[in-house]
């Protein structure tokens, strides 16, 4: 099994959950879904094709990401009631100096070919979150060995499913904190990983799962999957047409 490892970094990225509304909450690290979309625009497709892309061929996903800070921005927006335009505003959360690894694995080493020549070569400019939020890519690296190991060595990344009860605080990074930080336990969040479309595009989330997300402070108790690209360990996501 191969893989690609594409490393980005960006001034400002927004991963929005979905779930929150007035006050839109980042989450720290791209979920699935980000990347299949940054993915389609490297490749040159709409987020529908590239999520079928993903799905057809069983791509698997995963991110490690870490950033400087956290800043908070006021967003002026239209809704439509019936005949009326509401004007309103809201808050949105915004990471800033952002670097990510994306990590991508396939059984068909073709796709992972496409992969690293798309973003070699993006057909559309590469954004994390809104359409403003350039990215830059640092590095690409192919590797044409992934291997499948359990390891609990996993952090500022996600977990597909629900570890809050599993995990304990890594004192050794805790020590090295600022005394004004702030150390908070890991966010589970209930997030879309397939959609239907109608004819305008318009997508409407048909399967949502549990995704862990995990800091540096944060050590596992338990032991999960986890794909090793050399030296690098980390947790995938597989889209599947089930």
């Amino acid at each position: 099994m191969k893989g690609i490892i594409v490393s980005l970094y960006a001034t400002t990225a927004s991963f929005r959950d979905p779930n929150t509304h007035l006050y839109q909450e980042t989450i720290l690290v791209p979920p699935p879904t980000t990347i299949v979309g940054i993915s389609g625009a490297a490749l040159g497709m709409e987020f529908r094709d590239a999520l079928e892309y993903f799905k057809i061929n069983r791509i698997s996903v995963g991110c490690i990401a870490k950033n400087q800070g956290i800043g908070k921005d006021l967003w002026n927006y239209s809704k439509i009631k019936g005949k009326e335009v509401i004007k309103s505003i809201l808050m949105r959360e915004f990471l800033y100096g952002i670097n990510a690894d994306i990590f991508f694995t396939c059984e068909d080493s073709i796709r992972i070919e496409e992969l690293y020549n798309a973003f070699k070569n993006p057909c559309f400019a590469l954004t994390l979150g809104n359409s403003d939020e350039l990215v830059k890519i640092t590095n690409i690296e192919i590797y044409d060995e992934i291997l499948i190991s359990e390891s609990k060595d996993i952090q500022d990344t996600w977990i597909y499913g629900n570890y809050i009860k599993d995990f304990e605080l890594n004192w050794d990074k805790v020590k090295e904190l600022p005394i004004k930080s702030t150390i908070r336990p890991p966010v589970v969040k209930n997030l879309p990983i397939d959609f239907s479309f109608n004819d305008n595009e318009e997508r409407e989330a048909t399967r949502l799962s549990k995704f862990t997300f995990l800091a540096d402070v944060h050590l596992l108790k338990k032991s999960v999957v986890v794909y090793s690209f050399k030296e690098r360990l980390v947790p995938l996501f597989t889209f599947s047409e089930i």
